[in-house]
């Protein structure tokens, strides 16, 4: 009898063993996907800020030309306090940095926790195929894993 407790001792060992090592590598995917969510969230959050600031007269503190202001104007504006932003949720070293250029602004973000760069773009002259208006597009850049 204490040989078939013995077997079942390490065969329920070796059962919650694996079943640990299941967990953390689901946790692992699963703070990864978060730390994605939440760079989407933030730069979406960002361009729609952006494109609101676009749509004021430039005498209500809004832009008309991205010509004339860069990044850290822009997140000055918002109240982000400049072009860098921290991605909240996207862990320690989440941040989203804001871009421009004469015709369009960009909102680009980065985690170490994330798998893939998330970069945001507003641009008022963007249309798709059909000819709809499509001013904020999304676009993912993987990121090299240091693992």
């Amino acid at each position: 009898m204490g040989q078939q407790q013995l077997l079942l001792l390490v065969l329920s060992t070796v059962i919650v063993g694996l079943a640990t090592v299941a967990g953390i590598q689901a946790f692992s995917d699963n703070q990864a996907q978060a730390s994605q969510d939440a760079l989407v969230q933030k730069g979406t959050s960002i361009a729609s800020d952006i494109q609101g600031l676009y749509g004021k007269p430039a005498q209500l503190g809004g832009v008309d030309d991205f010509s004339n202001v860069d990044g850290s104007a822009i997140g000055n504006r918002l109240g982000y306090g400049g072009a860098t932003v921290d991605a909240e949720g996207a862990g320690s070293d989440g941040e989203c940095t804001i871009s421009t250029s004469s015709d369009q602004a960009s909102v680009a973000c980065t985690s170490g926790n994330a798998p893939q760069k998330v970069t945001v773009t507003f641009d008022p002259d963007n249309t798709d195929d059909d000819g709809n208006s499509r001013p904020v597009t999304t676009s993912f850049t993987s990121t090299s894993s240091s693992s």
